[in-house]
């Protein structure tokens, strides 16, 4: 049995990213660059005012005088005159700020006299640099604003846009079938008889992959015969990625690995140090240059969640050219005493605490182990305890991996 860390970097050193593939700046949302993003301009790009209002020097600004306001600047348009002793340019929200001016007074502390081009100002003193956001002052020319395997959220694609990026490239996106396993499934839509329970696993790994922009195949359900199991793994290994739940501990049906081996994937690692998902199996079939990951997940589902968030998001990143990270992992406090039991490390369903405090907390939920779906249901996310410590006290820092 080998830890996590070890998993993942079994799993880092058997992936091989996918070919590439070029895709305009909308679709990007998802996929993780192949390639660097440096801004091609600066932000702003000129000195700019960041109110309606009047641009001034302030050494100059008293309630007692009146200026000459000698232009109006407007966004897109590139100031004329400089500013002079008692002058001012009315200005516009992002026009370029006029030379010598080193403030902006909003349109509301001012009596403009547009007939005069003369106004006075409802302040006696003003801060250098107010209401002004100098060249460059959000970023600059050449800098990196996001690494080779950042994946793209709807935020980011405003300021792809702003440096000139109306395409990008990516990995092309993978296709991950789903095979939950065993004669005990009926599905979800169907009353289970004797010895029967619904199929869970499917619809929410399929729903995981889904949230995440990838393409799934529902392979159905297969049951516990070789002839079945057979052709449906068959089927699955034309995919980037085959997910199985159940079929892989050591029962007298865990047929997975075996019927695995006879269709040429070879096995990378069975059984990891965590809880719950200790059963978890990968393997890799090459079949020339095209490659399929195989995860056999646990069959409870709350097993097979975490196999899914532990490993296999892992395997996708990198198939898509990016990084293992823990940036989803969230550091904050225990909201009550609790403990947990065995020799691996524990990832327990959690709800974020409501509190006026700005430390944010968490409560381990009462969990009856792996197949309590219910108290999945009701967790935010899973709270991480190691292995070494059984004892967690309130107010403790923990890891917090959010769903």
């Amino acid at each position: 049995m080998i830890s996590v860390n070890e998993a993942l970097e079994h799993i880092r050193s058997s992936v091989k990213p996918l070919q590439q593939e070029i895709v305009n700046l909308p679709d990007l949302v998802g996929r993780a660059l192949t390639t660097p993003i440096t801004a091609d301009v600066d932000s702003p790009p000129h000195d700019k005012s960041m109110m309606d209002g009047f641009a001034v020097r302030v050494s100059d600004v008293d309630s007692n005088r009146s200026f000459e306001v000698i232009e109006t600047i407007f966004a897109g348009e590139v100031p004329s005159q400089a500013i002079g002793p008692m002058q001012a340019s009315r200005i516009m929200t992002g026009a370029p700020l006029p030379a010598g001016s080193d403030a902006v007074v909003m349109i509301e502390l001012a009596d403009f006299d547009q007939s005069a081009s003369a106004v006075r100002f409802k302040i006696d003193s003003l801060r250098p640099e107010h209401h002004i956001l100098r060249a460059g002052a959000n970023f600059s020319n050449g800098q990196l604003l996001f690494p080779a395997g950042h994946r793209v959220r709807p935020s980011d694609v405003g300021l792809l846009a702003e440096v000139g990026v109306s395409e990008a490239t990516v990995c092309k996106n993978p296709t991950v079938a789903v095979l939950p396993t065993g004669d005990e499934l009926v599905d979800c839509k169907n009353q289970p008889g004797p010895g029967q329970i619904r199929n869970s696993n499917g619809p929410m790994l399929l729903a995981m992959l889904q949230s995440l922009g990838v393409t799934a195949v529902d392979l159905g359900i297969g049951r516990d015969s070789e002839s079945d199991l057979q052709a449906k793994m068959q089927s699955g290994l034309e995919n980037d990625i085959l997910i199985l739940s159940g079929g892989v501990s050591a029962g007298q049906k865990d047929l997975v690995p075996g019927i695995l081996k006879s269709l040429g994937v070879e096995e990378v690692f069975h059984k990891v140090k965590v809880k719950p998902g200790k059963p978890i199996w990968f393997g890799v079939c090459q079949n020339g240059e095209n490659q399929t990951l195989v995860f056999g997940l646990p069959g409870n589902p709350v097993s097979s969640l975490v196999g899914f968030q532990l490993f296999v998001r892992a395997a996708l990143r990198l198939l898509a050219g990016g990084r293992i990270e823990n940036d989803e992992m969230e550091t904050t406090t225990l909201a009550t005493d609790h403990q947990t039991r065995g020799d691996r490390p524990t990832y327990w369903p959690g709800q974020r605490v409501k509190s006026s405090s700005p430390t944010r907390s968490v409560l381990p939920l009462k969990w009856n182990g792996s197949s309590d779906l219910l108290a999945l249901g009701k967790a935010d996310g899973l709270i991480f305890f190691p292995a070494e410590n059984h004892d967690h006290a309130a107010g403790n820092e923990v890891q917090f991996f959010p769903f």
